[in-house]
């Protein structure tokens, strides 16, 4: 397995990444593979997870599937101890999955709320609930993700925002009380292309379109595993074990706006 180089390997360590069967979420998978770590993918779709697990393997990796809505606890707790079961203790926990619907928050019901939060707040606070036991007896990096579009309060993105922004408040909380055992807890806010983003992409028109690459300094759209990825693997590696608390936009300088 080709290595990032020792000062960002994580040979040797165990990884969960959750909504690794598509999108960005394979590409943090193939990232952390890469720096040496065991990976436990985690997502509701065998196949597409399988799909994640072979590039993995093809690159000399390893990896496991481990079925799982994260919405539900019980499935969760599963996920964890399969994982440490097959692999060993978990160093590396990163929540990537979300369900959305986006709407304008005076379109925002119960339904759409509930669907936004119960992935992105529900699910982030079962998998650090259930790894923390390792992780308190070990140190251990949680990566959780936010959203630019949250920070700067774009109301297309309704019960999304509401949701990100809470992640933040979830990393802050447990990086706060979770410091004293080694456990790093920090937020990413990415601008990549996902089926997600795909899908409002292609609603707009080529001008809408030159228009969004215009406000990203870089130009460009974000790739899963180089740049989001890499960041993840820097969070999981020894060289930022004093860094916790903190957001990290990795968009290209596209957020304007963050408190």
């Amino acid at each position: 397995m080709r290595k990032q180089g020792m000062e960002q390997s994580l040979e040797g360590k165990v990884a969960i990444i959750t909504g690794s069967g598509s999108g960005m979420g394979i590409g943090i998978a193939l990232a952390v593979a890469k720096a040496g770590a065991a990976v436990a993918l985690v997502g509701r779709t065998a196949e597409t997870l399988e799909k994640t697990r072979a590039l993995i393997e093809e690159a000399g990796g390893r990896a496991i599937v481990a079925v799982c809505d994260i919405t539900d606890r019980g499935q969760v707790n599963a996920a964890v101890a399969k994982t440490q079961a097959e692999l060993g203790p978990v160093w590396l926990l990163v929540n990537n999955a979300v369900s959305t619907d986006n709407r304008p928050i005076e379109d925002v019901d119960d339904a759409n709320l509930d669907l936004v939060l119960r992935s992105s707040i529900h699910g982030s606070l079962y998998m650090m609930q259930a790894v923390f036991p390792t992780m308190r007896a070990q140190g251990g990096r949680i990566v959780n993700f936010g959203s630019g579009g949250a920070t700067m309060g774009l109301p297309e993105v309704g019960a999304y925002a509401i949701a990100k922004e809470g992640v933040r408040g979830l990393t802050k909380t447990a990086a706060t009380g979770w410091g004293q055992y080694g456990i790093t807890v920090n937020t990413v806010c990415p601008m990549v292309a996902t089926p997600l983003f795909d899908t409002w992409w292609q609603s707009l028109t080529e001008t809408e379109q030159a228009h969004q690459l215009s406000m990203i300094p870089m130009r460009r759209m974000g790739d899963g595993e180089q740049d989001i990825g890499g960041v993840i693997v820097f969070l999981a590696g020894p060289a930022a074990s004093y860094i916790t608390s903190r957001t990290f936009h990795v968009d290209g300088g596209r957020a304007f706006y963050d408190r």
